[in-house]
Order: C-alpha cells, then sequence, then structure tokens
C-alpha cells in the first residue's frame, strides 16, 4: 500500500511542477522526507527509494514547465540553482572518492580539468554571442527581411546557434521590437550587447551599434585566440607546489641534516634562512596555520564560485542585480580597475552620444538614452547628474565637467571652442578612448608578469639557499677538519 502511495506521490509532484512549478517546489522537500521516515518505520525499502527520487523529478519538471518571458520564473532559477548544487557536490564526493589515493596531485589535476570545462564553456558562449551578432549585422546590412535571413541562416542545423537565431525570429515575427526578440529568444546574450541594441533602437541606429558591438567582440575573441605564454593561475598553482615541497622537505630532510650538522660541528644551529623557512612551514601545517588556511580557502572558493556564476548570467542594465552593484561598487573605488572602468564605460557613452546626436536629437534625450546602457553603476549616477543639470538649464560643457565625466567630454560640447563640431569630435573622442583603453590594459599585462616573475623567482631562490644551505656549512666544516 505504502508504494502505491509513493508511486502516486511521485506523479502528482511531475504534474505539480509542470502546472504549478511553485507549490510543487515549496512541498516537494517536506513530502519527501515525510514519506522516507514513514517508509523507513514501516521497513519499506521500495518506497524509501521513490521518496528522494519525488524530490528530483520535481526539480526537473519544474524546470521544463512552461512560462511567460515576461514573468519572474523564480521556481525555474530555484530548482536550477538547487541541481547545480546537488550535482557539485556529487563531482566532489566523487573526486574525493576517486583521487583520495593518488593524494593532492590528483587533486590538483582534477581542479585543473575543471577549469578547462569551465573556460571551454566561457569561450563557447562568447563565440555564439559574436555569431549570433554578426549574423543579425550581416542580415540588415544586407537590407533584408531579417525574420526569413535568420530562417534562412538556421536551416538544416540543429545547434544551438540555430535554435538562438529561430527563437529570435519566432519573436519577431510575432511583432517583437528586435531588442525585445533578443531578450525573449536569446537571455543569455552579453548584457552590455543587449543594452547597446535596446538603446540604439529607440534612435533608429541599430546598424552602427550593432556593427560596433561586432568590432568590440571581434577584439575579445582575437584576444582569446593570442598565446599567451604565462597562464594567470600559473603563480598560484607555483606557490601551492612550492608549498608541499618545502613541507615535505621540513618534516622529512631538515631533521636529518639538523642532526648531522649538531654532531660534525658540536651542536651548531641551522642557518637563519633555514630556520626562518622551517618555522614558518611548521607554522602554516602544524600550528595555527589552518586559522589562516581555512578562511582563505573559503574566501577563494567563494570568489571563485560568484566569479563563475557572474560570467555565466548576463548583467541587467536597467535594474542590475545586487551582486552587479556590489561589484561596480568595488571595481570604481580600486585605484587601478577604476580607470578601467571608467574609460570602458566612456567608450559606449561617447559611442551612444554620437550615434542620438547624428540623428538631429536633443541633447538632454542623448544624455538619458545613455543611461540604459550596461555601464559601471557608479558611472549612471555621474550621467543622471548630467542630465539633471543639462535639463536645469546649465551650460552643457560646463555640467559635463562638474559632474567629473572629464575635460575631453566637455570640450566636445564647448560652443565657445567647437561651435558645429560635436559630432566629430565625440568620434575622435571614441576612437582615443577605445584604443587608450586597449593600450593601457596590454600596458598593465606587460608590467604585471614581469613583477610577479621576480617576485616567484625571489621565492624560489629564498627556498633554494635555505634549502642548500645547511649542506655548505657542513661541507665548509669538513673541509676545515681536512685542511685546519
Amino acid at each position: 500500500m505504502l508504494i502505491v502511495i509513493a508511486i502516486l506521490l511521485l506523479a502528482l509532484f511531475v504534474f505539480l511542477g509542470l502546472k504549478k512549478p511553485g507549490i510543487a517546489l515549496i512541498t516537494s522537500p517536506f513530502v519527501s522526507f515525510l514519506l522516507f521516515c514513514i517508509s523507513g518505520e514501516a521497513d519499506s525499502v521500495a518506497a524509501m527509494a521513490i521518496a528522494p527520487i519525488i524530490f528530483f523529478a520535481t526539480l526537473i519538471a519544474v524546470l521544463m514547465s512552461r512560462r511567460e518571458p515576461d514573468s519572474k520564473q523564480w521556481p525555474q532559477i530555484a530548482a536550477k540553482c538547487i541541481l547545480i548544487g546537488i550535482v557539485c557536490s556529487l563531482i566532489l564526493v566523487t573526486a574525493a572518492v576517486v583521487f583520495g589515493p593518488l593524494g593532492f596531485f590528483g587533486f590538483v589535476f582534477f581542479v585543473i580539468f575543471i577549469g578547462s570545462v569551465i573556460s571551454y564553456g566561457l569561450t563557447s558562449r562568447h563565440a555564439t554571442a559574436a555569431y549570433v551578432i554578426s549574423t543579425i549585422g550581416s542580415s540588415m546590412r544586407q537590407n533584408l527581411p531579417l525574420p526569413m535571413a535568420l530562417e534562412s541562416a538556421a536551416s538544416g542545423r540543429a545547434d544551438s546557434r540555430a535554435r538562438i537565431l529561430r527563437r529570435i525570429k519566432k519573436w519577431l515575427v510575432q511583432g517583437y521590437s528586435l531588442s525585445e526578440s533578443i531578450k525573449r529568444g536569446y537571455p543569455k546574450c552579453p548584457g552590455y550587447a543587449a543594452a547597446m541594441i535596446a538603446a540604439a533602437e529607440r534612435i533608429n541606429q541599430l546598424p552602427l551599434a550593432i556593427k560596433g558591438i561586432e568590432a568590440d567582440m571581434v577584439a575579445k575573441a582575437d584576444e582569446r585566440k593570442k598565446l599567451k605564454p604565462v597562464h594567470p593561475f600559473y603563480p598560484v598553482i607555483l606557490i601551492i607546489f612550492m608549498f608541499f615541497i618545502v613541507l615535505a622537505l621540513i618534516t622529512f630532510v631538515i631533521p636529518q641534516v639538523t642532526l648531522v650538522l649538531e654532531e660534525m660541528t658540536e651542536g651548531a644551529k641551522l642557518p637563519a634562512s633555514t630556520r626562518l623557512l622551517s618555522r614558518f612551514a611548521n607554522f602554516i601545517a602544524y600550528e595555527y596555520g589552518w586559522s589562516i588556511a581555512l578562511p582563505l580557502a573559503f574566501i577563494v572558493l567563494t570568489a571563485g564560485a560568484a566569479s563563475i556564476f557572474i560570467r555565466f548570467r548576463p548583467r541587467r542594465a536597467k535594474k542590475p542585480y545586487l551582486i552587479s552593484r556590489i561589484g561596480d561598487f568595488i571595481k570604481w573605488h580600486l585605484p587601478i580597475l577604476h580607470w578601467f572602468e571608467k574609460n570602458y564605460s566612456m567608450v559606449q557613452m561617447v559611442e551612444l552620444l554620437r550615434l542620438s546626436l547624428n540623428t538631429g536629437g536633443m541633447v538632454n534625450d542623448a544624455i538619458a538614452n545613455t543611461l540604459n546602457l550596461d555601464v559601471n553603476n557608479r558611472f549612471k549616477k555621474r550621467l543622471q547628474k548630467w542630465l539633471a543639470k543639462v535639463e536645469a538649464g546649465d551650460n552643457i560643457a560646463a555640467a559635463a565637467r562638474e559632474s567629473r565625466l572629464g575635460n575631453t567630454l566637455a570640450w566636445a560640447f564647448d560652443d565657445r571652442v567647437n561651435q558645429g563640431n560635436t559630432l566629430a569630435i565625440l568620434e575622435t573622442l571614441e576612437s582615443f578612448y577605445r584604443s587608450n583603453y586597449n593600450y593601457r590594459v596590454n600596458l598593465a599585462r606587460f608590467i604585471m608578469w614581469p613583477c610577479v616573475t621576480l617576485i616567484m623567482g625571489v621565492m624560489v631562490g629564498f627556498i633554494v639557499y635555505a634549502i642548500f644551505s645547511p649542506m655548505v656549512t657542513i661541507i665548509n666544516h669538513m673541509a676545515n677538519l681536512v685542511m685546519p
């Protein structure tokens, strides 16, 4: 009888997951737990096995449930997060069981494998976004009916790119705008691209905006294709390997060397560098190092998981997520990242200003249009301040300067100096900011890696000196015994 009830509950929750996902998601854990406890009391193994299946089947049914694109979709989002958490936990447990006999090195290779999979996923998403935007842009430049062009580009194919094009075409045929069709048919479109398309659509400058988006995506794709002789995670991996090698030497080799040194030199101590290295390794491994290592590991894992989550989830321009606002605040107030954030925001803002003014629109309308861009939230507040001053009747150039948007932008709108040349100057500024951003990125990279290499060299050199200096002391003592 209990097995029949469990099967009926399974069918019921699958039905609820498809029709009423919110109710099913909330009630399924309690029902599964209650059924598991009752089955355990009744010694019904089959019913106990069905109890967790009810929960997992409900999660899958919630993910498969139909919903409107404009709804909040919180049941689907929660079910997806729960399933991802369960899968990650299973992977970690499996890795601990499989790689446990191999020790630390097996776990390191497993982490590298997972990192490679994540990197491939990010690269694949970027390539897909570049293909979709490029297909839309080429169709518009050829003056083809966009739905027909997208259907033609997706014909005879069944991959993810073709499915995205068909979904966008479906919403275009129903009369939705391109930005809304992309939002509904391609929700994973990069936030800056979706925001730029939506902003350019309001001023009928879609072809030029998509051309600029394509140029940015091609530049990023070319940057990803470049051969990087040093991977960003190389210093971290090197430090971890050095620590375990030093720990092994301190545990098994240095004590024997200490005994030999004391016997041959009548109680001489180890060199200062060796003692310092030994104390540091012992502190980290055997004393209070765990109180530092555990919070540090928690921070690294949390930051890594949050970084992966942010990279896979597109930004939302109009209503930024809480984690996006926190990230914008941190990046805006850090010394070096502040410049890159401001410069990148200036590139997008100047580009859209130029497109808006090119249609003959008013300056305040052009500024208001830039508020829909996917730029740093702190920079957007400066745009809001500039818009308020302009609408209050202040001079455009002076308002830009007072809003801390830079003297170059104020110079572009200064009627006394550049009367009638605003569009040409904005085009020049856009090229300047774009090239300056790329130059500073490469410059920071060229400065950072030599510094990292020097630091790594000093660390390795100190470890080598600390390990071999006791042997040199023993050799010198033996040489003095032979040749007084």
